[in-house]
């Protein structure tokens, strides 16, 4: 739950909504509408594509950013027997 919480923080979700309406074409671009170091971006993002949710195309001498969801639907079940 913490990491997941952590993934999809308010931050993280603000960043994935900026990407799918700018559709900026490098990091570098991206770190300009976002006021962010490319440096912390690219952790930021590297860590999101681990989860599915943004694609880095690599281009000749660029990282394209693309999101790849910008909306989120969490079930949580417990499993059968477990007190919720």
């Amino acid at each position: 739950m913490a990491t997941m919480a952590a993934v999809l923080s308010e931050d993280n979700q603000i960043l994935l909504s900026l990407i799918h309406d700018k559709r900026p074409k490098s990091l570098t671009e991206l770190a300009e509408l976002t006021g962010r170091q490319v440096p912390n971006l690219s952790r930021t993002l590297r860590m999101m594509e681990g989860y599915g949710l943004v694609e880095l195309k690599k281009n000749v001498r660029e990282i394209e950013p693309v999101a790849l969801a910008t909306e989120f639907l969490i079930v949580l079940n417990a499993p059968k027997g477990d007190k919720a």
